[in-house]
């Protein structure tokens, strides 16, 4: 049996799959007391299994997302050293950022030595001001550690956590390895509070199989591991709303996913079974990270989202949410009341929700029928603008799917699938807004709890190679070893799939679950004097996001 979790800002979905179909779900109130929130969500699903019953335990979150969006990242020092070109002063982030001299040139040799007093001078700053949180970045680390492990070993033991560069990706951008680098830190300590909750009421469970938790790629890894890269599990939702529509629904021809949510609505393009990928990185509020992420898009509409009328009349939704619709006792008019004052949902109490319809819709002299009717055509009609807008901006620029580069594909989806508590409530409008026929699939309303039970495990790692300077490293993976002037792509593809395979096993992959990639390969000679002096090699692979063995589309 496998459990899945959704931890969401407005709802905690909880799923328990036994031979590949949904045996129990649940859907709860997320609350501001975590541990209450999981023990109760674990508690609705598993009554009635045995603790050593499950196999497989996997994990969505919100958590950092939410931490970054509304400015709770702890306070972290950052100690960045300098190189040829970019002055790293450009991009400073954080309450306590410094710069030192030393560089790498572009093929990772020793340019300039790192300056330990410089080092040590701007730790000591960064302790004085309380913080006690590091990032240390170098630039072309990716080709050679060394700076940065120099500098962690020089600035102390003062520290709790120290994130490095290196160990972000092989992709060379230094603008975002520094932001990346900069969340990795900052969200040391609330992820791992995220974590510690969970372990604590799993282990209060007795429940000690495999834990899993999803990444913005749509796959998952150890949650012992995640903790060490905190910011990869920042847009898991939007993930899980991806993989639960694989997984619900097969997603065939070119479908337009709309996760309806309490707070927002998530939206991603399925191409017959094939989500498309943001291959460099994803943006996380203002930082340009190198998180590789499924292409999705989130906007500020959900079904507890407050309804108001400006100074013209014309309705109003979100972004904000006050609180709980006003039937189950919340401040303010919402797309939920709407739907509970139109009999089309039979939760809280109708008439509260009729009354605050009334009420929002007397200045234009409309009754409650009418307001309920037009928040919801108001709220259709905005996820539609979004949509539209989402795909006039993927088909702007190249589309890349989790296989291949769709240089001259214009996207055009046939059909939108609705995922989400008001999925059926809502599904009517929107197919009427967007002018597709829609649909939604059976456990619509915990398809992002099945999207991270069912996601299987994925890894990339970029492999650079360099025969002048005989050496190859793959920074994800923690190699460098030497090489001989003979070493070519051959070599390279055989050991950069040997440590793929390596560190997809140490983040819980299984042998008959991979599917690896290559997703660029590049050889070209490096002359000097009208002579070859080496080759430079560059390869990226990565494991595949999918759906685990053994899962019948649709549960």
């Amino acid at each position: 049996m496998i459990l899945g979790l959704d931890v969401g800002g407005t709802q905690t979905d909880a799923v328990l799959i036994d031979a590949g179909r949904i045996a129990a779900a649940a859907k709860i109130p997320t609350s501001r007391d975590l541990l209450a929130t999981l023990r109760t969500a674990l508690e609705a699903v598993l009554s009635d299994v045995a603790p050593g019953g499950l196999e497989r335990m996997a994990f969505s979150t919100t958590m950092t997302i939410n931490a970054i969006v509304e400015d709770r990242l702890d306070p972290t020092g950052m100690i960045v050293s300098s190189g040829p070109g970019m002055d790293p002063a450009w991009f400073s982030v954080g309450p306590s950022y410094h710069v030192v001299e030393g560089c790498l040139d572009h093929q990772g040799f020793e340019a300039k030595p790192l300056d330990r007093t410089g080092v040590q001078n701007a730790a000591s700053r960064i302790i004085k001001e309380g913080i006690r949180i590091l990032g240390v970045v170098s630039k072309f680390s990716v080709r050679n550690p060394l700076l940065e492990l120099q500098a962690a070993k020089w600035a102390g033991d003062a520290f709790s956590h120290v994130a490095m560069g290196h160990r972000v990706s092989g992709t060379l951008n230094f603008p975002r390895r520094i932001a990346t680098t900069y969340l990795n830190a900052a969200l040391y300590r609330i992820h791992k509070n995220f974590s510690d909750a969970l372990v604590q009421i799993l282990k209060e469970k007795g429940l000690n199989g495999p834990r899993y938790l999803l990444k913005p790629d749509g796959g998952t890894m150890d949650l012992d591991k995640s903790i060490q890269w905190p910011a990869r599990t920042a847009q898991s939702g939007p993930a899980a709303s991806v993989m639960g529509a694989l997984a619900l629904d097969g997603c065939k021809g070119e479908t337009l996913v709309l996760d309806v949510g309490g707070t927002t609505t998530d939206m991603a393009v399925v191409m017959d079974g094939t989500p498309l990928l943001k291959p460099l990185g994803i943006r996380l509020g203002p930082y340009r990270t190198l998180i590789r992420s499924l292409l999705t898009h989130s906007m500020g509409i959900g079904g507890d989202s407050e309804v108001r009328m400006d100074p013209k009349g014309n309705l109003r939704i979100g972004p904000i949410r006050k609180g709980k619709p006003v039937a189950l006792g919340g401040p303010a008019p919402t797309p939920t009341d709407a739907m509970i004052a139109l009999d089309l949902l039979t939760v809280g109490h109708r008439n509260a929700a009729a009354a605050a319809m009334e009420r929002l819709g007397a200045p234009a002299g409309w009754d409650a029928a009418t307001t309920a009717e037009r928040t919801l055509h108001t709220m259709a009609e905005a996820i539609a603008a979004s949509a539209k807008a989402f795909i006039y901006n993927i088909n702007s620029r190249p589309v890349y799917t989790i296989h291949e580069v769709l240089a001259d594909r214009r996207i055009k989806p046939g059909s939108v699938l609705i995922i989400g508590g008001p999925a059926p409530q809502i599904a009517g409008y929107i197919e009427k807004a967007l002018g597709l026929p829609s649909r939604f699939p059976r456990h619509y309303g915990v398809a992002n709890a099945v999207g991270a039970a069912v996601a299987r495990v994925t890894s990339e790692i970029t492999l650079q190679a360099d025969t002048q300077r005989g050496s190859v490293v793959i920074p994800e993976a923690d190699v460098e070893q030497a090489i001989d002037q003979d070493f070519d792509m051959e070599q390279a593809i055989a050991l950069g799939r040997t440590a793929l395979c390596r560190q997809a096993a140490e983040i819980g992959a299984h042998e008959n679950g991979l599917e690896i990639c290559i997703t660029e390969k590049q050889m070209f000679a490096m002359i000097r004097g009208y002579a070859r002096t080496g080759r430079n090699i560059r390869l990226r692979m990565g494991i595949m996001p999918g759906l685990i063995p053994g899962w019948e589309i649709g549960g």
